[in-house]
Order: C-alpha cells, then structure tokens, then sequence
C-alpha cells in the first residue's frame, strides 16, 4: 500500500466494483476512509478488506446492506469481547 492510501479509483479497481459503490458504502458506514488534507478519500489496507468482505456477503451470501450493516456491528461486538476477555485472562498488569 502507498504510505497515504489508495484513492478511491485505485481502491475500486483493487475491490472489482465502481467507485460509486464505495461511496454509497461510506454513506451507509460501512467504511471510513480517511481523508487527506484537501478531502480526498483515502482507503487503507483494511479498508480494502472490509470492502472485499462486504462484497463476498452480498455476492456469495445474498445478504442485502441492511443485513451487511448488522453483521459488521455483531462483528464488531464480537471483536471487542474477545479483546476483553484476552484482557481479563492476562490479569492486572504491572
């Protein structure tokens, strides 16, 4: 990856989809590009992942946005509850 992130031309191209399919995605927050300072999008490595994860749910799976939208939240849920529970298993630190 460039050190400041594909553009959103790039970023499509590496997903297989137009980039008004990347817009409509951060619409509905299911990606957060940053932005450069003049505003540009700019999409990371992870971005990338989550687009191609996005597009095998919809493609693969026939699950539409709204059901993209819960399971990258239970995702995200879950994510953070292992995180914890690694947390808690190692115990007070210091």
């Amino acid at each position: 990856m460039r050190p400041e992130g594909y553009t959103i031309k790039i970023a499509a191209r590496l997903c297989g989809m137009h980039a008004q399919s990347l817009r409509l995605y951060e619409r509905r927050g299911l990606i957060r590009p940053q932005r450069s300072a003049g505003n540009v999008r700019r999409y990371s490595d992870d971005d990338i992942a989550q687009v191609r994860f996005i597009r095998r749910l919809i493609d693969d799976l026939g699950v539409n946005l709204a059901g993209v939208e819960v399971i990258l939240t239970l995702r995200h849920q879950l994510l953070a509850t292992q995180r914890e529970l690694e947390r808690l298993r190692d115990g007070p630190s210091g």
